[in-house]
C-alpha cells in the first residue's frame, strides 16, 4: 500500500507561501539593492501590490541618512524621498517630516489597512504607532526611500518580524497568477 497512502508517522512539507521582493523594474538608477538590503539614492517598490485587506511589512534602519517607508503607487516619482508633499500617489513615514527620533537598529513597521474606508496606513516603531495617514487610493506597492547614506533592511515575512505584527494583519502575500 505504499504506493498511494504514505505512512502515518510522515510529514507533510509546510505549504510555502512566496515572500514578494524588491522589484528590479519599479527602482531609482540610484538605488542599490543587496538581497533586501537598500541603499543609494532614490526610491524602490515592492514586486507586488497590495491587494489584501490587512498588510504588514517592516524596514530596520542599518545606517543614518534621510529615508522613507510606506506605500505608493507605480507611478510615483522614484528619483527622490518619497513624501506625500512631494508626491500625492506616496503615502510615506519620512526621518525629516514627522519629529519622530529613528535611531540605527531601530524597526519601522507599516500596516495598511484596505478593510475599512477611508483607507489607512500605520506606522510603528517600537511596536508603537508613531504616525498615520489616511485616504490612500489606487493599488499601492510597499515603497522605501534612502538619500544621504541612509541603508534599510527591508522585511516581508522572509525572516520572523522584529516587533511583532499588529493584530488583525498578516505580512503581504504575493499576487500570482492561477492560469
Amino acid at each position: 500500500m505504499g504506493c498511494c497512502f504514505g505512512k502515518g508517522d510522515e510529514e507533510l512539507p509546510p505549504a510555502f507561501d512566496p515572500v514578494i521582493g524588491l522589484s528590479e523594474k519599479l527602482k531609482s538608477g540610484g538605488v542599490h539593492v543587496a538581497g533586501n538590503v537598500i541603499s543609494g539614492s532614490g526610491s524602490i517598490l515592492g514586486d507586488s501590490p497590495v491587494l489584501q485587506d490587512k498588510a504588514y511589512f517592516e524596514a530596520t534602519l542599518q545606517q543614518p541618512g534621510s529615508f522613507a517607508i510606506g506605500v505608493a503607487t507605480r507611478d510615483a516619482p522614484l528619483d527622490e524621498v518619497l513624501s506625500q508633499e512631494k508626491a500625492p500617489t506616496a503615502w510615506t513615514f519620512t526621518n525629516k517630516l514627522q519629529g519622530t527620533p529613528v535611531d540605527v537598529g531601530d524597526v519601522i513597521g507599516c500596516a495598511l489597512d484596505q478593510g475599512d474606508y477611508p483607507v489607512q496606513v500605520y506606522f510603528y516603531i517600537k511596536g508603537k504607532v508613531v504616525h498615520q495617514i489616511s485616504g490612500i487610493r489606487g493599488e499601492v506597492l510597499p515603497a522605501f526611500s534612502v538619500d544621504d547614506g541612509a541603508v534599510l533592511e527591508a522585511n516581508f515575512g522572509g525572516r520572523e518580524y522584529s516587533q511583532g505584527m499588529p493584530s488583525g494583519f498578516q505580512g503581504i502575500i504575493k499576487s500570482m497568477s492561477l492560469l
